[in-house]
């Protein structure tokens, strides 16, 4: 079986041990994770496997001669080149063969009887057909479509923006198809389209093995069948299952070893107990004899579980059951972008905000909070309503000033002991209070406006892309505290982990108008695929399933439908 060993005892930086003791073999398939904190260096492992890092003490054993794709953003030396263009340098070897053709035809135009020639020329046009010369621009031609980027084809790369150069990259180097891929947040920075097409892609049609790195939960669920846990300075932990099922498996280990530590802690307590109390009488014998017994012991080390940030809300207790409503409001900047007919936001509705086709979804968010002005129509808050906002650039922070300053910029004057106990549940340390924003991270300044929210009673939490910048725990200690939340929820996010966790309605915009849905992201698919109206809710508590489903789905498909719908049931109520 085809496999890639790698081994690294040491990787340090200005004198830092960062990595050590990684120890793994890729085999023939694998479709695999790296999972672990921000500050774990999982792009820094992922960098010395594609050799962009060589300075360690290392072995990468690959005798088969393994090709190694890495996703990197488009930086050309020639940004007159066109996007095609670029493209087309993912067929490296068929360029090469092109270049030779060209040189042997120039050889059977100057000397045409020459029969060694034509036999080269002839073995080179077979071996170019076997590398699928004659469908290369078709394939170039879907994976651009998949990728949103078709349009982009034959404009400059200097005429592209940011984001567009990261579906650029990544259609390039799927292209290019590597024996190994390795890609590193490849679903930054596109739309959900494109992540959906990226996922059946590298479910259905990628036919080699890959290594990813992504903070999108859903997206390893669907693309990898094993986990690989990092962190800094230890050993990988191997986990043979995907996202969920390694969170699941992790808890139980790690609490496996945490008891197992504390037997242990126990007992040698206990032994040195009895050791101090007989040394200085007539059992001193003994008790020499069970500390030689005890010195001998092999000790566990102390299992290191990585601390979590613990997010609260204050909410208000007063709150009237329409929080929000609209009627015929136009909602945009200088012009329309679209259109509200009627939409109520109820207490206690956890409503996820979709966009299609490029809706400017913030703006609506920034009208609400009045930050921008209605253009037309009815809008009114429900009395004693409160609103805290979570923006997805941080504006309600000073990045110039300090973090106890941002604290004091919204009244919070604490004394630097409250301060530091409030901080703790995010992390941070006391020396962090006199760091100005500029100088934390991009997950430390997500954590400090939470932790800003948390001082402020709130009826209605707005959060713009919340998830961005957050490593998995984070994620998931912020999910399960807004979870909680008692009263009601509008978010944007393009996590659908974090969405499908929980969204109680959809709010998406498409064809310049807001429309309504029931439930979670997966419910909205299914709806599309289906072409189900969208107001039918699937999975309400009380109602039956809708018996109009009936007509549009086969019997054994509804019959599916109604056996899921009926477990969720279930599980709520048991809950309750």
């Amino acid at each position: 079986m085809k496999h890639l060993k790698v081994k690294i005892d040491k990787l340090e930086f200005n004198g830092e041990s960062v990595l050590k003791d990684i120890s793994f073999t890729l085999n023939e398939n694998d479709r695999l994770s790296f999972v672990g904190p921000n500050w774990a260096w999982k792009t820094t492992l992922l960098k010395i496997l594609t050799g962009e890092i060589k300075q360690f003490d290392w072995g990468i054993e690959n005798i088969w001669n393994l090709t190694l794709g890495y996703l990197h953003q488009v930086y050309s030396d020639n940004e007159d080149k066109t996007v095609r263009e670029e493209l087309r340098d993912g067929f490296q070897d068929i360029k090469e063969f092109e270049a030779k053709i060209s040189e042997v035809e120039n050889q059977m135009a100057e000397d045409p009887e020459n029969m060694e020639i034509i036999e080269e020329y002839t073995t080179l046009l077979e071996q170019l057909q076997n590398l699928w010369w004659n469908e290369y621009e078709n394939k170039i031609h879907w994976v651009a479509n998949g990728m949103w980027i078709l349009s982009l084809l034959d404009k400059k790369l200097n005429e592209v923006s940011g984001w567009q150069r990261t579906k650029i990259a990544l259609a390039k180097v799927l292209l290019e198809s590597p024996d190994i891929l390795f890609l590193d947040e490849p679903t930054n920075f596109i739309d959900m389209k494109s992540v959906e097409w990226l996922e059946s892609f590298l479910q259905n049609k990628w036919k080699w093995w890959y290594v990813i790195i992504s903070h999108d939960r859903e997206f390893l669920d669907k693309t990898c069948s094993k986990t690989y846990e990092v962190q800094p300075n230890r050993a990988l932990t191997f986990y043979h299952t995907n996202y969920s099922w390694y969170v699941d498996q992790r808890g139980r280990t790690e609490k496996k070893k945490m008891d197992d530590w504390k037997r242990e802690q126990e007992y040698v307590h206990k032994q040195e107990t009895l050791i101090n109390r007989f040394r200085a009488w007539s059992r001193a014998w003994w008790a020499k004899s069970r500390e030689k017994s005890l010195d001998k012991m092999e000790r566990l080390e102390k299992p290191y579980i990585p601390k979590k940030p613990r997010f609260n809300f204050e909410f208000t207790w007063e709150l009237p059951e329409k929080v929000l409503s609209f009627k015929e409001l136009f909602i945009g900047r200088d012009e329309p972008l679209f259109f509200i007919q009627e939409a109520i936001l109820y207490a206690g509705q956890r409503i996820w905000i979709v966009w299609e086709n490029g809706a400017w979804k913030s703006t609506l968010l920034k009208s609400i909070i009045w930050e921008l002005e209605m253009l037309d129509g009815f809008y009114s808050k429900g009395k004693w309503v409160q609103i805290s906002y979570y923006s997805q650039m941080h504006e309600e922070l000073d990045r110039e000033k300090t973090v106890r300053e941002n604290f004091e910029k919204h009244w919070l004057h604490y004394p630097d002991q409250h301060l530091i106990a409030i901080l703790s549940h995010y992390l941070f340390n006391a020396p962090d209070i006199d760091k100005k924003v500029k100088d934390l991270s991009w997950g430390q300044t997500s954590k400090l406006l939470f932790a800003i929210l948390w001082q402020k009673e709130c009826s209605l939490l707005i959060l713009d892309e919340p998830t961005n910048h957050l490593d998995y725990d984070t994620r998931e200690s912020l999910e399960d505290s807004l979870t909680k939340f008692k009263w009601s929820l509008l978010f944007i996010s393009h996590d659908r982990y974090f969405v499908n966790k929980l969204a109680t309605n959809i709010w998406f915009i498409d064809d310049g108008e807001l429309s309504i849905s029931y439930w979670n992201y997966e419910d909205y698919r299914y709806k599309q695929e289906h072409n189900i109206e969208m107001d039918i809710n699937l999975f309400d508590e009380e109602a039956e399933l809708n018996l109009v489903l009936e007509e549009k789905l086969w019997e054994s498909e509804f019959k599916r439908l109604k056996n899921k719908f009926t477990k969720g049931k279930d599980k709520r109520r048991r809950r309750k």
